[in-house]
């Protein structure tokens, strides 16, 4: 997550999320994670902390973090009668802790095994890493939007720190993210009534992608939303069609994996569930089992009470 988001919604927020991906295959992938962030109107900031948990493979292999978040709203333009120029920049700043670890002896070698496949349940001759070890780390962003429009990127691991369990060199490779999207409103009479007169979101359409590259590795998100109270729907696309790889054995791969499926409810208490499925387009289609990912937030002090500054707040979408 860009730190540019934090208090992103001009109140408090709390959340929750949890992801089973790809359930079929042993040791399943498997992340938690938790957060909280507040704005503070007069300083124009907003603080987040981020609490991760991600464990893979049968050893066991996780990753812990725990991060602390600040962005800054700086304002640009102004807002006259009907006509809005305004547009919000929101540079971001994250430090966290990271601790790798692994259950070495859960893992099991070639030269444990026996021709039969079965263990030949003695010890192994690889030598025995260390069970964890931590570091520090250091993510940055910038965030600009308007009432319409948002865009931004994320530079992480800019202390590349090493994350090797050995004495050796694992240096984690910084990665770059660029975000960004546009939220069409679906206009009537009655849908800005609604957002007028009980600060209801307008119905809208909302076009979003998201570009991730590291270490000679990219991936694209491209998907849309529809949104009107109380319900989200939303459907995403990730793979990069046009440009395949070749694998080690001479194939060549498709840069495709999945399409994914996301329905979000609003409760009247500020509570909103959200659920997606990843169902895998690759060649792994009939191995994965796909992927459950839900999530649950929970919003307060939401405006400070006023709806007048609603077109604040980044239009996209909160699933």
């Amino acid at each position: 997550m860009a730190p540019s988001f934090a208090g992103y919604t001009e109140g408090s927020r709390l959340s929750l999320n949890y992801r089973d991906q790809w359930p079929k295959i042993p040791g399943t992938f498997v992340s938690f994670a938790a957060a909280g962030d507040h704005y503070f109107r007069r300083a124009k900031s907003g603080v987040g902390v981020l609490l991760f948990r991600d464990q893979a493979g049968t050893g066991k292999l996780s990753l812990t973090e725990a991060g602390l978040q600040y962005a800054y709203r700086i304002k640009l333009g102004e807002k006259r009668g009907y006509k809005n120029n305004e547009w919000f920049i929101r540079p971001g700043i994250q430090l966290k802790f990271s601790q790798r670890a692994l259950n070495f002896g859960d893992l099991t070698f070639i030269d444990q095994l026996l021709a039969n496949g079965n263990t030949t349940g003695g010890s192994t001759t690889q030598p025995v890493p260390a069970e964890s070890v931590g570091y520090l780390d250091l993510t940055g962003s910038a965030l600009a939007y308007n009432e319409t429009y948002w865009g931004g990127f994320t530079m992480d691991h800019l202390l590349t720190p090493n994350q090797s369990l050995t004495a050796g060199e694992a240096n984690v490779v910084m990665k770059v993210s660029v975000f960004g999207g546009a939220k069409i409103p679906l206009k009537n009479k009655q849908s800005r009534m609604q957002r007028v007169r009980y600060g209801r979101e307008q119905e809208s359409v909302n076009f979003v992608g998201h570009y991730r590259y590291q270490g000679g590795t990219d991936q694209l998100d491209l998907g849309a939303y529809w949104e009107r109270d109380p319900l989200v729907l939303g459907a995403w696309f990730r793979g990069i069609p046009i440009k395949g790889f070749a694998a080690g054995s001479g194939d060549n791969y498709e840069n495709i994996d999945a399409l994914i499926a996301l329905v979000g409810v609003k409760l009247k208490n500020d509570v909103s569930i959200g659920y997606s499925f990843d169902v895998t387009v690759s060649r792994l289609l009939n191995h994965t089992g796909g992927s459950h990912e839900i999530s649950l937030v929970y919003k307060f002090n939401k405006n400070g009470g006023n709806l007048r500054d609603m077109h604040t707040i980044i239009p996209c979408p909160a699933f």
